[in-house]
């Protein structure tokens, strides 16, 4: 019973994952591809000796983000889905979607604000149960 209850949080957490990347991929292009943000944003800066300007930069790791956490979901499904029905989900598995949370929250701390807090503060909390069953067994 405690392993079904391990793989439905860790099933929670890659779901969002990939609920979350759509939404934000889906903001990506319906609201922050917009001629009067491109104007604030078209700025030279160099990065790593390269010049670019700011609103190329900022596009790049919008549109990566939310790719990224799609991908990030599919790769914990497949895991998810390569354990058998008897065993837990991989406390690996569990320690990186930690460490992912961690950073969420320190980003909604640092530059976000209180959604991301609150999302990663709760899939941190079902993430933890998740290895906590999973370690114990």
């Amino acid at each position: 019973m405690k392993n079904k209850i391990a793989k439905g949080l860790y099933l929670i957490n890659s779901i969002t994952s990939i609920f979350i990347g759509l939404l934000h991929t889906n903001a990506h292009f319906t609201e922050l591809v917009t001629e009067q943000l491109k104007e604030k944003l078209n700025h030279p800066i160099v990065v790593t000796g390269v010049e670019s300007n700011i609103w190329d930069l900022w596009q790049g790791m919008s549109f990566m983000m939310g790719i990224l956490l799609i991908i990030v979901g599919l790769l914990h499904l497949v895991i998810l889905k390569g354990v058998d029905e008897k065993s837990y989900p991989p406390i690996g598995g569990s320690l990186v979607m930690i460490l992912m949370l961690l950073f969420v929250i320190y980003s909604g701390f640092s530059f976000f604000g209180s959604m991301q807090i609150y999302g990663g503060s709760t899939g941190l909390i079902l993430q933890t149960i998740c290895l906590i069953l999973s370690i114990r067994k």
